[in-house]
C-alpha cells in the first residue's frame, strides 16, 4: 500500500485517549516525546495520531515531513482552521523519512508556519480558546491514542490543547528554565478552568517527563538539585525513568526521525518506551 493510497482508520466507537504534551518553556522535549511515544504506541499495534501546534515544525519533521509549506499538496493544521479541509482529510500517514515508507498505526496531522496566525485568524470567533475543542470529535472513535504537541509557549494554540485534552503531560529537563516552565502552565491551566472547567477540562498535570536528565551529582549538582526538586513537587505524577543525557538524541534530530527508530538501543530510547509503557499506552 503506498502512502497516497492509505485510508485513515474508520470510526469503531474505540476509545481515545487525548494528551496534551505541553510546558512553559521552549526546548523542554515535547516533540522528542511525542514522536518517540507515538512511534512506539503504533509499533505496539495501536492506531494513533499526532497533531502538532508548533510553527516550528519539529515533530512533523521527525515523523517524516521536513517542510509541509513547501509542498502545495500537503494539508496542515493552518489550512483546517481556514476551512480549506476538515480535520480527517488533513490526516497525513507519518512515515520514515529516509525510506519513505509509511509507518503502520501511525497518522498526524502536519505543522506549518503559518501557525503564528492562528490568534489573528481567530480573533473574532466567540470563546475562541475552545478551536481545536470543536474540531477534535472528528477524530475520536477513530484512534487508540491522540497527541497534541504544543509550542514552547502558552499561547492560543496550546490553551486550545490544555482545554482540549484528556490527560496533559508536564513535559522538562533537569533545568531551571523548564522545571520553571512547569508553574507557568500550572498557573495557565488554573486560569483556564476557571471558565472551561465546567466542560471536563482537567484541572491539573496528569503526568510528568523529565528529559536530559544527569544520572548523578557528578554530572552536576545544580541540574541533579533541580530534579530532585521536580521530584519532590510533582511526587507520583512524575513518570519513572528520566530520559537521561543521550547524544543520540540530537543526532536522531539531524536524522529526522525518532529516537525510537533513529537508535532503539541507545539509552534514551529505551528509556521513551519506558515511559510510554509507565503512562500505560501499551502494554
Amino acid at each position: 500500500m503506498t502512502i497516497d493510497t492509505m485510508t485513515p482508520p474508520a470510526d469503531t466507537g474505540r476509545k481515545t485517549r487525548v494528551l496534551t504534551l505541553a510546558s512553559g518553556s521552549a526546548g523542554s522535549g515535547k516533540s522528542t516525546l511525542a514522536a518517540a511515544l507515538a512511534e512506539q504506541t503504533a509499533a505496539h499495534g495501536l492506531t494513533v495520531c499526532v497533531i502538532g501546534l508548533d510553527r516550528q515544525r519539529d515533530v512533523s519533521r521527525l515523523l517524516g515531513y521536513d517542510d509541509p509549506d513547501a509542498d502545495e499538496e500537503l494539508p496542515t493544521l493552518i489550512d483546517v482552521v481556514d476551512g480549506i479541509c476538515t480535520l480527517t482529510e488533513a490526516l497525513v500517514p507519518g512515515r520514515h523519512s529516509k525510506t519513505g515508507e509509511a509507518i503502520p498505526g501511525l497518522w498526524l496531522v502536519l505543522e506549518s508556519g503559518r501557525l503564528d496566525t492562528l490568534s489573528v485568524k481567530l480573533a473574532g470567533v466567540t470563546a475562541r480558546e475552545l478551536w481545536l475543542f470543536r474540531l477534535l470529535p472528528e477524530l475520536l472513535g477513530r484512534f487508540d491514542v491522540i497527541l497534541l504537541d504544543c509550542p514552547g509557549n502558552l499561547d492560543l494554540g496550546t490553551q486550545g490543547a490544555l482545554i482540549a485534552g484528556h490527560e496533559i503531560v508536564g513535559c522538562t529537563k533537569s533545568q531551571e528554565k523548564e522545571a520553571r516552565g512547569l508553574t507557568s502552565l500550572e498557573d495557565k491551566i488554573a486560569e483556564l478552568y476557571k471558565s472551561f472547567g465546567f466542560m471536563g477540562m482537567r484541572d491539573g498535570l496528569d503526568w510528568v517527563v523529565i528529559g536530559e536528565g544527569v544520572t548523578g551529582v557528578s554530572q552536576g549538582k545544580v541540574y541533579f538539585d533541580i530534579e530532585r526538586q521536580v521530584r519532590e513537587a510533582y511526587g507520583e505524577l512524575v513518570v519513572v525513568p528520566t530520559v537521561r543525557d543521550d547524544v543520540k538524541v540530537p543526532e536522531s534530530y539531524s536524522a529526522s526521525l525518532p529516537i525510537t527508530l533513529y537508535n532503539p538501543k541507545s539509552e534514551a530510547a529505551m528509556a521513551y518506551v519506558k515511559v510510554g509503557r509507565a503512562m500505560k499506552l501499551y502494554g
